[in-house]
């Protein structure tokens, strides 16, 4: 070999090092620049920043661990799972406080001022500590020789995602046929989204393959994350598909057994309705029932539907219905509470009315106006109580006779003389 030709292996050997380390150099950067870009501005004050802030962490950190997993097994991640699941009960608990400092509760300064200090603390908290427990394992990745068993791994979870795909698509189509588009409005898209995934996942593994043929590890890592993103995210699509699927058929379920307690309770509503304590409530149980009746009409029709909105509608007819029949039960309670104690108030106020009478008479010269006015009143309501229809409002007039009977005794016995002061005004 001349002089020339080693000069130039040497040269290129010196080029493909420099490239190599000009890669390493931007992917730390840029890895570098992602936490900067979590991490909690100087001075920061605003709790709602930091929930924010912990909360995207914490659901990096949930797709880091289960990249972590599938590349260096779970006794090596257990402490980073440990940490993440530490992470979720803390910022639970901040989203608790938050709550209570939104809510239309009146709190006091000092407890808002503690509040917030919590919620940052335990953000702050979460989000520093799943960062950290994700940053060894970025580290790790960087010298990690089982890249290719990791890539071989992420290989066989597209190839079973696109298995997975085909029945999905299955899936939809039952679905469209089942219900109306709205009903399956919120999966629309998805097979289309895990397309591209899939096909993101598999351009990034054919990456991640160049790279561990030209050893650059750095690349390979990137190239991994990359994979396992579109893992995550065609599972993501197709779980929604599935969640949707089960959602549609628990609301069928729900809509047969809600239906047959709604013909029960239309059964019972009837014989309130007639036999109502009042006609108010005759005709707000009645409304409730054609109500209930019209939805069991609806989810008793053939053909595509949103079993859902339907559940939705269903229910709300039926709780209208409770709310009237209770509200006709309480009523009735009322009425006979009314009843059972208006026999008792009549007799008192005819008692005291006679009292007062014989009182009177016994007494005339020397009991006024007052104390005769006051008597007139109280036969005049003891007359209308005996006459009144509503058993509410006749109790009401009962107990009004039975107050001007004693204030008419009081005033007349003033007036004899028998007490030392009236303990009635006189108006």
């Amino acid at each position: 070999m001349n002089l020339a030709t080693l000069l130039g292996l040497v040269v290129g050997v010196i080029v493909v090092a420099f490239i190599a380390l000009m890669i390493v150099g931007v992917v730390l950067l840029a890895r570098r620049s992602r936490r900067q870009a979590l991490a909690p501005a100087p001075g920061r004050t605003d709790a709602g920043v930091a929930l924010v802030q912990a909360d995207d962490a914490v659901k990096d950190g949930a797709d880091e661990l289960a990249f972590a997993i599938a590349q260096f097994g779970e006794d090596r991640t257990r402490d980073f799972a440990a940490t993440l699941a530490k992470a979720k009960a803390d910022l639970t608990r901040a989203f608790r406080l938050q709550q209570r400092l939104d809510d239309a509760e009146p709190d006091s300064d000092q407890q808002r001022a503690e509040w917030t200090h919590q919620i940052r603390s335990l953000a702050d908290g979460a989000r520093t500590s799943v960062l950290a427990a994700a940053a060894t394992f970025d580290d790790l990745r960087r010298t990690e020789a089982g890249a290719p068993e990791t890539l071989k791994v992420l290989r066989s979870s597209l190839a079973a995602l696109a298995k997975r795909r085909a029945a999905s698509a299955s899936t939809v189509a039952d679905l469209r046929t089942t219900y109306i588009d709205s009903a399956i409005s919120t999966i629309g898209a998805n097979l289309d989204a895990t397309d591209t995934a899939l096909a993101d996942g598999r351009k990034a593994a054919d990456a991640a393959d160049a790279a561990l043929a030209s050893s650059t590890v750095p690349n390979v890592t990137d190239e991994l994350k990359a994979v396992q993103d579109a893992v995550s995210a065609a599972t993501q699509q197709l779980d929604a598909i599935d969640h949707r699927r089960d959602e549609l058929l628990a609301a069928e379920k729900s809509i047969a057994a809600l239906a047959t307690e709604a013909t029960g309770a239309i059964a019972a509503a009837k014989k309130l309705r007639d036999a109502p304590p009042d006609p108010d409530s005759a005709a707000a149980v009645n409304d409730a029932i054609d109500a209930l009746r019209r939805q069991l009409s609806v989810v008793a029709k053939a053909g595509r539907r949103d079993p859902a909105a339907q559940l939705d509608a269903l229910v709300d007819a039926s709780d209208h219905l409770d709310v009237a029949v209770a509200a006709a039960q309480n009523q009735q309670r009322r009425l006979d509470g009314a009843r059972a104690a208006f026999g008792g108030a009549i007799v008192s106020a005819k008692s005291q009315i006679a009292a007062v009478t014989d009182y009177i008479d016994g007494h005339r010269g020397g009991v006024g106006a007052d104390a005769r006015t006051r008597l007139a009143e109280a036969q005049r309501q003891l007359m209308l109580a005996q006459n009144e229809s509503d058993p509410v409002n006749a109790l009401d007039i009962a107990r009004r006779a039975q107050t001007d009977a004693r204030d008419a005794d009081a005033l007349a016995r003033y007036d004899a003389g028998d007490g030392l002061h009236a303990p009635y005004a006189q108006q």
